[in-house]
């Protein structure tokens, strides 16, 4: 199949100039800022001619970016040609794409058109090709050519005609659909407070120049010291503040969250002012993984994620695909079955053997402990309280140890473990990229092992272990994935 040399709409221009001024947004300002303190007269005209000159010139270049950019479909590749001063060519082979994900910002909602980014496994963080402005009948037709065609026809062969009974009737397709209420709860409880508080120090921090900090700082000096109650007034209004931008956000960015599963492929829509739609092939699932946070596991809550050879979730979610945003723990069992029913979520965990848990302790404990004795023996007597944070290690260690385990199925392994939050992965035999078992000296005398499954993601790769495991637990799961190994099963 060829398909005519095609350039994106002229819309994709005015995306490109927005996309530059925004990278060049913080330049602007300060130039801007320097410009109006300057003076008058000649020096005045020369920052006008400057700036005219500059946005003249982003014009330009997303005028020429976009006339030497086409894209193809020929033998099975997408193709693309661009370049401004150096032609360049990037061919991308239909099977190695694992999504194509559509979204409509606002500009491409003015003029009624989505942007594609096409993902690949071991992609990296960025879309593999992006095509910023194009029509939708545009992007259902690279939908088909490039996924839907090659996984109904390719893989399995061209469907034969099949008669069907008169009386069937029409099956309800599995939907999923996030409530107000479940995105509020999501904002309320997923930390994102520290991105935005970092966020607003960061951007307050860049106007030393021209916000006398100082100045304000000694005559307000004083009274930041002789009252408790102000200082801890402000902590609390910048937190709260920093908390209620950081539910707008989640509603915003997750808004309309619907799930629908169709054949064997899943669409995730979200969005309010950016819509994104995301189509996820059930082939292309590497693992499943249930994560509850330290605010949402006392309330029973998790949010379920999807890991896939082109996840393109950002860093918030550890670059995975979120597949439920927020689900109570004990309904997470029955939609798994309900839109990925390959993957089963065993109740019936093994744990971690006893002579386990002073080795999650210890690691925990000892740094706090070393770290803490220089802060309480320089900073006396309030110093002391730094050995707070060696219990917090230890209520940390030994959550920790309580959270790991494992479970196995015929075909599945499920590992559980906890850094901050804990996550539990299910992932089949076959995606198992590599299975490793390993031993160090202090584990060998207790005989214990840690165990890590990897598998392929967007980023090359991820990998899940479990620290400490019971010595003869290990080697059965060792076992249990090199057994396929031995019968030549293709991974």
């Amino acid at each position: 199949m060829m398909s005519e040399k095609k350039r994106m709409h002229p819309a994709a221009i005015v995306v490109a100039f927005f996309k530059q001024l925004r990278e060049l947004l913080f330049p602007i300002i300060i130039f801007v800022f320097f410009g109006s303190s300057s003076g008058e007269g000649f020096f005045s005209i020369i920052y006008i001619a400057v700036m005219v000159l500059w946005f003249a010139g982003l014009i330009a270049i997303g005028v020429v970016s976009w006339y030497r950019f086409y894209y193809w479909i020929e033998d099975g590749e997408l193709r693309m040609e661009y370049g401004v001063f150096v032609k360049k060519r990037r061919f991308i082979p239909q099977e190695r794409i694992q999504t194509l994900d559509t979204s409509e910002g606002i500009i491409q909602r003015i003029f009624g058109l989505v942007k594609v980014q096409i993902e690949t496994a071991g992609g990296g963080t960025e879309a593999e090709a992006s095509l910023t402005a194009v029509t939708k009948d545009e992007a259902n037709k690279l939908r088909e050519a490039l996924l839907y065609y090659k996984n109904k026809d390719e893989v399995y062969g061209p469907k034969l005609p099949v008669q069907q009974e008169p009386s069937a009737e029409p099956v309800e397709k599995p939907a999923y659909k996030a409530s107000w209420k479940t995105l509020f709860i999501v904002g309320t409880t997923s930390g994102g407070i520290g991105v935005v508080l970092s966020a607003v120090i960061a951007f307050t921090s860049q106007f030393d120049q021209f916000v006398p900090y100082e100045d304000i700082i000694d005559r307000f000096g004083m009274v930041l010291q002789t009252s408790v109650y102000l200082i801890a007034s402000i902590v609390f209004v910048v937190l709260f503040v920093s908390w209620l931008i950081s539910i707008v956000m989640t509603m915003f960015k997750y808004g309309n969250f619907t799930v629908t599963k169709q054949d064997d492929e899943l669409q995730i829509s979200r969005g309010i002012i950016e819509k994104r739609q995301l189509t996820i092939s059930l082939k292309k699932i590497q693992a499943i993984r249930i994560s509850q946070n330290l605010l949402r596991q006392p309330f029973g809550y998790a949010t379920v994620y999807v890991e896939s050879a082109g996840s393109s979730g950002g860093k918030e979610s550890d670059f995975s695909t979120i597949l439920f945003p927020l689900l109570k723990v004990s309904e997470v069992e029955a939609h798994l079955k309900q839109f990925v029913p390959s993957y089963l979520l065993v109740q019936e965990v093994h744990g971690l053997p006893k002579r386990s848990v002073i080795r999650y302790l210890i690691r925990l404990m000892v740094p706090a402990a070393l770290l803490s004795t220089p802060i309480a023996y320089f900073f006396q007597p309030y110093g002391y309280l730094a050995f707070l944070s060696v219990v917090v290690a230890g209520l940390l260690g030994y959550s920790q140890y309580k959270a790991a385990g494992w479970a196995m199925e015929s075909e599945q392994l499920q590992l559980s473990y906890r850094h901050l939050s804990k996550n539990t992965v299910l992932v089949r035999k076959k995606r198992i990229q590599s299975f490793e078992l390993r031993e160090s000296f202090f584990q060998g005398k207790r005989k214990l092992f840690t165990i890590k499954a990897a598998i392929k993601t967007g980023l090359g790769g991820k990998d899940f272990q479990v620290v400490d495991v019971e010595q003869h637990d290990g080697e059965q799961i060792y076992e249990w994935y090199s057994y396929e190994k031995k019968q030549g099963d293709v991974m």
